[in-house]
């Protein structure tokens, strides 16, 4: 499976939003809910090269957008992309012992949250970069950032990985 392009992914996104970058989306039993969304500028590529260690998958990210908040409501974004500065932040209090078991600290890098379940992370220990949910439970969602940030947009923000099915 070919992984997907950010940029494409947003690009789609974007043509689909209001004036007011907002979009109507259907959520379980027909409920109807008018979503924002808040893009920030770019980086500045300068800054970019100053931090070697951050994922690649992410920096293409922030070369667009420094953080997004998608589908927002009263109730807050469903979920969001750090700013590189809210995440060397979270990166620093990581180190100290927050946020993710020990023995993961030097190994996952954080990159935004998911409403009500917890943090995002790009898993670094291995070659496929897998996304990393870390809440009450732990998560591996088995797919790195570009193909993880397509399917969320694609289900309105939903927390698919917690969807049950059974192949029969």
């Amino acid at each position: 499976m070919r992984k997907p392009s950010i940029s494409n992914v947003l690009s789609g996104l974007k043509t689909r939003l209001d004036y007011k970058n907002s979009l109507t989306i259907q959520s379980s039993d027909g409920h109807l809910f008018d979503m924002s969304f808040i893009f920030n500028h770019p980086i500045d590529e300068a800054v970019l090269r100053i931090y070697e260690n951050v994922p690649e998958d992410y920096k293409n990210y922030l070369r667009l957008h420094d953080g997004t908040k998608f589908f927002s409501s009263e109730y807050g974004a469903l979920f969001g992309i750090y700013s590189l500065e809210e995440a060397l932040g979270i990166v620093e209090k990581v180190k100290m012992g927050e946020y993710v078991p020990m023995e993961y600290k030097d190994v996952w890098f954080p990159i935004g949250y998911v409403q009500d379940i917890g943090g995002l992370y790009i898993d670094l220990s291995t070659d496929n970069h897998h996304l990393i949910v870390v809440g009450i439970s732990i998560y591996d969602l088995l797919c790195d950032f570009p193909t993880w940030l397509d399917r969320m947009i694609r289900v309105n923000g939903e927390i698919y990985w917690e969807w049950a099915s059974k192949e029969l």
